[in-house]
């Protein structure tokens, strides 16, 4: 207990002494203790807690120690715990004060150590007071006196060597807190301290009063002073102080190496650096913002302009989470992917980790690991540098899979260019098939085996931009075009969207001129340049980046990534790719909170990028958001970063930079993200801008002339241009002065002093717009005011970033020669805003800088990795580097090969390279010879010299090089070699891609390789079935004579007829099974192809169909060979392939069903039927066996669809004729394409879902055939009546499509009326079993009403001649039965819905339709309550007032006038319709009239006779029921009226005032009228009543009898009435005449009193007992 009040007494002195400090600095903490309080949870603290307070020696926990390893997450997930991992372990012996050495000071300690350890160890040994806090005596001596505020120390570590130093503070190892440090500057002799302290002290000075107090050593003055830990300062402590001091006699000194000196804290790993000697590469002092950026858990953006350590950030993340799975057990590795477009920053930037990673490793190494390391850094240390290509963007890091699905967790963390990664996902995604024709697979197969095809920048403007500069090289140069391209037309997002990948001109020209400025106004002109490059590009079979991401993409569309994403992305340069690489980019990344994107808009050089970094957060949200080719939605909100300290180069250039940026932002803010205000972290000099001097001569000739022969500008300066012309021109005038680079070439690179050469002189922007830049800048204007944001002004954006890029290159000096009058107006505003310092053109030598071999050996290793060759060549020529001028004369070589259009100079130039790589490698030993060996192969094989290429890929230990030259070359039996003595040396997937190429190979020919590819034919036939090699392994199973597999094979490969030929083989011709197994396989081929609702007939006359094959192939096959069943099927097939529609498909069909194959039955019936014959024209015998037919298909489908006669799947049949597939656990599916097949979501069905669907489908088919075929047979002149104007006139119908039957009236006969009712009959049926299946239907009702008066018209002709109920014959109707009870039970429908309406016209319809219903039930009999039904009200048609009747219901009255023969009820009835109808159909009419005179027969003799009937002349229809009522005189009297009305409407010539009337009107009337005459001339010679007689003859204008007495009338009255009576039958007979049926008969009582003599041949004679036998005698047959 007194220890742990210990502990709480110091931590309670700690919280009052700086407390004070604590809440004036940092007021955004809780004003508490909590701050100190969370140290007591930091390990590191409480580690020396109980160092110092508990004896914790000889304890241990191994319990606790594993439960706390296993609640640790995975590796990848501990971003908040990196600062721990990137911690330099503690040091024995040292104490609390950290110890930040200077690169400068680690350089002194290591030299010590290799020249004197003693002193090196006397070094450390004062290292260690100072981190004890021993600052008193020789300790702590300023080196300068007290008006300096920030104070510089030294030690004293020997009597002539001091160790400088000075107080600051850091960040801790978790950048959670501050701590003071000691900041050692280097170690020197008393004569090497002079007077640069003094000056540091000022340069420090210039931060400020904050940074003063940090600087502080504050205490209480004893002996030993305690490092105070205090909250993080954000703050960065910049000033403007120039690092460079003038001295009075002109001279200049530069202090800037000690302000830029990167610190490293003394570590176990830094001191086992000094004992190994060893670079050490140990972690940087992070500053607040980018250890916030380290620690971020979630995915983040971070933006800064060039030199404020974006790439350091990444690193450092990269490396904690690295190093955090190196600390854990049983965790997966992180899987970390840094990507970048340029090799020398991927190179640089993996070995800078590796260097990290390697140093951190150096702190657990014993002494004897580190005797031995330094043993081998010795011998290495005269080493060269590595030479390797550095602009092998494709193939960067040798070693690396082919494919991105070869990487495993070894290859992590990967760092890689774009290029090289892109190609690895292509070889996953090509489709490496001949008969794949897919542009997209077409490219990748390019991208993968072409790298000559690939379109950079350089080719594009060698090659292209020659052939489309005319329209645009006005205001834009070949960047902004070929960026314009890339970025815009091809790589944005709305590129990416369009079907094609690529913006269609309207697109184009549409889209907003404020995100993509540049062509705003000249986007047709551009666009035009666009189609004409890609017909260029077509010609010449080339493929550019926009074209390679693209085709990637549309691959991972259709098949997704293979091989695992990674954990975490790190994009750097991010602005240097187009947005649909971004897309790609982040389909690799399965973790949406491990994405780094880093970058800056301003430097977007690289040729076809365009676009910031809210257009990347914006694109890549909505990607995710809309989970676009799988990407993941982040689960945080990803941070945004802005780095604003420039820590590579002083206040001079970056402020002049910085208002560059400002002229971007302020007039084209949507083309460059703003940011804070770029600082630096020390001033510096102003850029130096030569002006024209007053004399004009005076240009830069002078200025440049100083320079040749010896004298030249130094290996740390260098000239930019604008491009090679440029620098060709200076060259050609003033001879090889400098490294001259172009904008493009520089990007990436830096020089102390750079010499921006004719930048606005060669600018694509006019004078005039650079003035409208100047003027709205110094007035201050918006850029909408005057027009600076729109086309062309738009090109100086472009400009600006451009002249950006040059100005940053300079780290200490930047000069412009410039003497154009474009560069006024900058000039003017840099100078007006006191950024740049104005001189006349002088002598170039005052500025020539002093450089060693050494310093330009370094240049040229720098020029050289920027894969600059040329400059490179001429800084090794100045170091006297012999061997590395030619390893870059090889280089260039290649380049100039690559940048050679013409194809005999390509090749030679090719060649020429080649060799000199050759020589390279001869000359070199190591990894190197082998690297350039590779080179040279590359070469070769770009010369098309694919032997050589491939002879020197085995020296490079290439193998899969020299096996795709091999390839190329077709010597496969080389690629057989390799795979058998070299097969180590290739990826699993290269091993299995080559020999499947040589197994097609040598299959192709039918060779066996020169070595076994397989150990044996097991194996083989193994690997051909498993990679589809099937006519391989046909080959091998007939080599082998195993003839059944190989038509099994040959079956399963979709070749049936293949497999039918090999089974009936001469030699298998025996075997019955081999014979049955082949008609199996054709017969499903066939149904297969043909199976229900197919193109049977068009599917078997296709000559190129396997079912037309096949069927050929077994046609001939004895059918004693045969089974029943499948004789029956080959018989079917065979007659469907002559014609599908014959007699003798059916006649299979009833074959099928007479042998119960109810499914084949149907097939064929519905063959048959799969197209309606025309029966417009057909005579009614063709139709009436049509409809037998079809009845029997009907009667079938429905049978099946009712269940009476069910299809099970497990019937083989059934399967067969639907496409029905068994399948596992009994379940079946549906073959595609087949009848039953639909959009399933699973393809997957039990056996009742399958009844289910093909009841469903059947019910479907059989209502498309049904109607299909009513409305076919609706329109059939055979259910048609007779031509009325025929009838009439007697000779051809006028009307070209009259719709009614044309025969003659002797051909009118019983027969044809049969068959007319027959055929309505037959189709009522069928309408019937449809009905009865379908359910409810919406047309169902219109259509019976339709067909029962279609019917009625047959029935109850309007033509008399054509026949009358009488001469139905039921006896000649097949299947009768059941047609009329079809009939019936449809009146019976019909009449339950019949209803009459408020609208007077829709009852007239009504009534018409009562008496159709009425009609057909006398004429078919059967059982209908109809009275019943018109009686109810809602049936009720009202008389109205006119009429005065008893019950008051017309429609009850006309049923019972017809079925209860009750004319008193009729005859009201008749003159309701006469009096009050409108649009009735006059044939009803007419009808109802004839049957009500029907009923009056037995009233027209005098009363009082025993027998009314007898001697009467009547047309046999009146006479079908006997049971007529006597009536009253009246009722006739009223029925004649009736009569007359109806007459005289006829005649008036206005009968459509009253009657709907169909074609032919004026015949129709005439019909209408002359049988009306007919039947008054039947009721005038029957009648007695001479009173009646003269009405009758009234009606018909005849000269009425004139008759004195009608009671007793004289012989006189009666030869009249006899008179007349001749005239009515003479009438009659005339109207008759050449009829054939005989419709009158003359009724004679068989009574001898009533022997009655033959009134006309043409009128028989019916001899009757009684009315029943009247009516017996009438009928042809009895009804149902």
């Amino acid at each position: 207990m007194e220890s742990l009040g210990n502990v709480m007494a110091t931590l309670l002195r700690i919280l009052r002494v700086r407390w004070q400090a604590y809440f004036l600095t940092q007021t955004r903490f809780f004003i508490s203790g909590q701050f100190y309080l969370g140290l007591l949870s930091d390990p590191r603290f409480v580690g020396h807690c109980e160092q110092g307070y508990f004896d914790r020696s000889g304890e241990q926990d191994d319990e606790g120690d594993v439960e706390a390893a296993d609640g640790l997450p995975p590796a990848d997930t501990q971003v908040p715990y990196l600062g721990a991992t990137l911690a330099a372990s503690d040091i024995n012996r040292f104490g609390e004060w950290p110890i930040l050495m200077s690169t400068s000071a680690t350089k002194h300690l290591f030299n010590w150590r290799r020249d004197d350890a003693k002193i090196a160890e006397c070094i450390l040994k004062k290292l260690r007071q100072l981190s004890r806090g021993q600052f008193s005596g020789n300790n702590c001596k300023m080196l300068h006196g007290p008006s300096h505020s920030i104070p510089i120390y030294q030690a004293e570590v020997l009597s002539n060597l001091r160790l400088v130093y000075q107080i600051d503070r850091t960040l801790d190892d978790d950048g959670q807190a501050e701590r003071e440090a000691v900041k050692v500057y280097g170690i020197y002799s008393h004569e090497q301290l002079g007077h640069i302290w003094p000056w540091l002290s000022k340069l420090l000075n210039g931060r400020g009063e904050a940074y003063r107090q940090r600087c502080t050593l504050a205490g209480s003055g004893s002996a030993v002073y305690n490092s105070a830990v205090l909250p993080p300062t954000p703050e960065e402590f910049t000033t403007d102080e120039s690092p460079i001091s003038a001295h009075e006699d002109g001279s200049h000194e530069d202090f800037s190496c000690l302000m830029s000196n990167k610190y490293f804290k003394l570590s176990t790993a830094y001191l086992n650096g000094l004992i190994a000697e060893q670079k050490l590469e140990l972690p940087l002092q992070l500053t607040a913002k980018e250890w916030q950026i380290v620690q971020c858990p979630t995915s983040c953006y971070v933006i800064g302009r060039s030199g404020t350590g974006k790439t350091t950030a990444m690193i450092y993340k990269m490396l904690g989470i690295q190093r955090t799975w190196e600390q854990l057990s049983d965790s997966r590795k992180p899987r970390q992917l840094f990507v970048t477009r340029f090799p020398v920053l991927a190179a640089k930037v993996e070995e800078f980790f590796t260097g990290l990673v390697e140093s951190l490793a150096l702190a657990g190494r014993t002494q004897d690991e580190l005797r031995d390391l330094r043993s081998q850094n010795r011998h290495a240390e005269n080493k060269e540098p590595q030479m390797m290509d550095p602009l092998n963007a494709l193939n960067y890091r040798v070693g690396t899979p082919q494919k991105y699905s070869d990487l495993s967790d070894h290859d992590f963390p990967l760092f890689i260019t774009f290029d090289q990664l892109a190609r690895m996902i292509a070889a996953d995604s090509h489709i490496d098939d001949p008969n794949c024709y897919d542009r997209h697979n077409f490219i990748l197969g390019k991208v993968i085996n072409d790298e000559s095809s690939f379109i950079t920048y350089d080719i594009f403007m060698a090659n292209y931009w020659p052939r489309l500069r005319s329209a645009l090289a006005q205001y834009y140069g070949p960047w902004l075009v070929f960026s314009e391209f890339m970025g815009v037309i091809k790589g944005s997002e709305q590129a990416f969207r369009s079907p094609s990948g690529i913006l269609d001109r309207q697109t184009y020209t549409n889209l907003s001129a404020r995100t993509f400025p540049v062509f705003a106004e000249d986007r047709h002109s551009l666009y035009s340049a666009f189609e004409s490059y890609s017909k260029l590009k077509r010609e010449h079979g080339g493929y550019d980046m926009a074209d390679r991401t693209y085709a990637i993409l549309k691959a991972l569309s259709r098949n997704p990534l293979k091989g695992l994403p990674v954990d975490r992305l790190y994009v750097d340069e991010v602005q240097d790719n187009l947005i649909i690489d971004i897309m790609l980019l982040r389909i690799l990344c399965n973790n949406p909170d491990g994405l780094f994107w880093a970058g800056d808009t301003a430097q977007t050089i690289s040729a076809g990028s365009s676009f910031r970094f809210a257009d990347l957060k914006s694109f890549i949200f909505r990607i995710e958001a809309e989970g676009s080719l799988g990407v993941k939605g982040c689960c945080k909100k990803p941070e945004l970063f802005e780095l604003a300290i420039n820590y590579r180069s002083h206040g001079g250039i970056v402020n002049c930079a910085q208002s560059v940026v400002e002229l971007i932002t302020d007039f084209w803010p949507e083309s460059i993200d703003i940011l804070e205000t770029e600082q630096a972290m020390l001033g510096g000099p102003k850029p130096v801008f030569f002006a024209e001097s007053e004399d004009e001569s005076l240009l830069y000739e002078p200025f440049f002339s100083g320079l040749g022969g010896s004298r030249e500008l130094g290996a740390e300066q260098c000239i930019i241009v604008r491009d090679s012309v440029v620098r060709r021109k200076i060259r050609e005038r003033f001879g090889d002065i400098a490294v001259i680079l172009t904008l493009q070439e520089s990007k990436g690179l830096e020089f102390e002093d750079v010499f921006l050469y004719n930048f606005f002189e060669d600018s694509a922007a006019p004078l005039s717009q650079w003035r409208v830049l100047s003027t709205a800048f110094n007035n201050r204007e918006t850029a909408s005011s005057l027009g600076v944001s729109g086309s062309p002004h738009s090109v100086l954006c472009t400009e600006l970033k451009n002249l950006y890029v040059g100005i940053t290159r300079a780290q200490k000096k930047l000069y412009i020669l410039d003497q154009s009058q474009k560069s006024e107006p900058m000039r003017e505003l840099w100078s007006s805003e006191g950024l740049i310092e104005v001189a006349p053109p002088t002598d170039i030598c005052r500025y020539i800088g002093k450089s060693s071999p050494k310093q330009w050996a370094a240049s040229g290793y720098k020029l050289f990795n920027a894969g600059q060759f040329q400059e490179a060549i001429r800084c090794f020529e100045r170091a006297d580097l012999p061997r590395q001028v030619r390893i870059a004369k090889a280089y260039q070589l290649r380049q100039v090969a690559t940048s050679t259009v013409r194809a005999s100079g390509r090749q030679g130039a090719f060649l020429a390279a080649a060799e000199a790589f050759v020589r390279c490698a001869d000359e070199t030993t190591g990894t190197q010879k082998t690297g350039f060996y590779g080179d040279a192969a590359k070469c070769y094989a770009s010369a098309d010299h694919h032997l050589d290429a491939a002879k020197f890929y085995i020296v490079a230990d290439d193998y899969a090089g020299a096996a795709a030259q091999y390839r190329k070359a077709g010597r496969f039996d080389r690629i057989v070699q390799i795979l058998a003595y070299h097969p180590r040396k290739l990826t699993e997937s290269l091993k299995q891609e080559l020999l499947y190429m040589c197994v097609v190979h040598y299959s192709r020919d039918n060779l066996r390789p020169p070595y076994p590819l397989f150990p044996s034919t097991k194996a083989e036939l193994k690997y051909l079935e498993d990679k589809g090699l099937h006519k391989a392994r046909i080959g091998l199973l007939e080599l082998h004579g195993r003839f059944r597999e190989v038509a099994e094979v040959q079956l399963s490969l979709g070749r049936p007829c293949d497999a039918i030929q090999t089974l009936l083989r001469v030699e298998l011709r025996g075997s019955l099974d081999a014979v049955q197994r082949a008609v199996d396989i054709a017969l499903d081929a066939v149904w297969r192809a043909c199976s229900f609702d197919m193109p049977v007939h068009d599917i078997l006359c296709n000559k190129d169909s396997d079912a037309h094959k096949v069927l050929n192939l077994i046609k001939d096959i004895p059918p004693g060979r045969l089974n029943a069943s499948d004789s029956r099927q080959i018989r079917f097939f065979l007659a469907v392939e002559r014609s599908p529609h014959t007699e003798t498909v059916y006649r299979l069909g009833e074959e099928f069903s007479d042998w119960g194959e109810d499914a084949l039955a149907l097939m064929a019936f519905d063959v048959c039927f799969s197209q309606l014959p025309a029966l417009y024209s057909a005579h009614a015998a063709q139709i009436d066996n049509f409809l037998k037919r079809f009845e029997r298909y009907v009667s079938l489908l429905v049978s099946i669809v009712s269940d009476e006669t069910p299809l099970p799947p497990t019937d083989p049949h059934v399967r067969k004729v639907f496409g029905i597939v068994p399948s596992t656990d009994n379940h079946y599916t549906i073959t595609e394409g087949a009848f039953l097949h639909r959009r399933f979501a699973h393809n997957r069905h039990l056996s009742a879902d399958i009844d289910l669907l093909l009841n469903a489908q059947l019910k479907a088919r059989l209502r498309q055939k049904v109607l299909k075929e009513d409305n076919m047979i609706s329109v059939a002149r055979a259910f048609s009546t007779q031509c009325p104007y025929l009838v009439v006139h007697d000779h051809r119908c006028p009307q070209k499509d009259c719709g009614h039957q044309h025969w003659k009236r002797t051909s009118l006969n019983a027969t044809m009326y049969n068959m007319k009712v027959n055929l309505h009959l037959q189709q009522i049926r069928i309408l019937d079993l449809f009905f009865s299946v379908v359910g409810k239907y919406e047309d169902r009702h219109a259509r019976m009403t339709s067909w029962l008066n279609r019917l009625y018209s047959a029935i109850y002709c309007l033509i008399y001649i054509e026949g009358a109920v009488p001469d139905l014959n039921w006896n000649a109707f097949p299947n009768a039965a059941r047609c009329v009870d079809a009939a019936r039970k449809w009146i019976r429908e019909t009449t339950e819905y019949l209803e009459p309406t408020s609208d007077p016209t829709d009852n007239i319809k009504y009534l018409m339709n009562v008496i159709r219903v009425t009609c057909l039930h006398t004429a078919l009999g059967g059982e209908c309550v109809l009275q019943e039904y018109v009686s109810r009200e809602s049936c009720r048609v009202s008389y109205g007032e006119h009429l005065s009747v008893e019950d008051d219901n017309v429609s009850a009255d006309i049923v019972a006038s017809i079925v209860e023969l009750d004319p008193i009820a009729g005859v009201p009835a008749l003159r309701f319709l006469l009096q009050n109808g409108v649009g009735m159909d006059l044939g009803v009419v007419c009808d109802f009239a004839e049957e009500i005179c029907s009923t009056l027969v037995s009233s027209l003799h005098p009363p009082g006779d025993l027998c009314p009937l007898h001697d009467l002349v009547v047309p046999r229809r009146w006479m079908m029921n006997p049971d007529k009522p006597a009536v009253g005189r009246d009722i006739i009297q009223s029925f004649l009226f009736c009569l007359r009305l109806l007459m005289n409407v006829l005649r008036s010539g206005r009968v459509s005032t009253k009657f709907a009337l169909p074609k032919h009107r004026e015949s129709f009337v005439d019909i209408a009228l002359v049988r009306m005459c007919r039947m008054l001339c039947i009721l005038g010679y029957n009648v007695r009543d001479m009173g009646l007689c003269k009405a009758i003859a009234e009606i018909l204008l005849l000269p009425p009898p004139e008759v004195r007495d009608k009671r007793n009338l004289s012989l006189q009255d009666l030869r009249q009435l006899a008179s007349l009576r001749r005239q009515y039958l003479e009438t009659i007979l005339a109207l008759d005449s050449g009829a054939a049926i005989k419709d009158l008969v003359h009724l004679v009582h068989r009574n001898n009193r009533y022997l009655t003599r033959q009134i006309s041949p043409r009128i028989p004679q019916l001899f009757f007992v009684d009315a029943a036998d009247v009516s017996k005698q009438v009928k042809q047959s009895p009804p149902f």
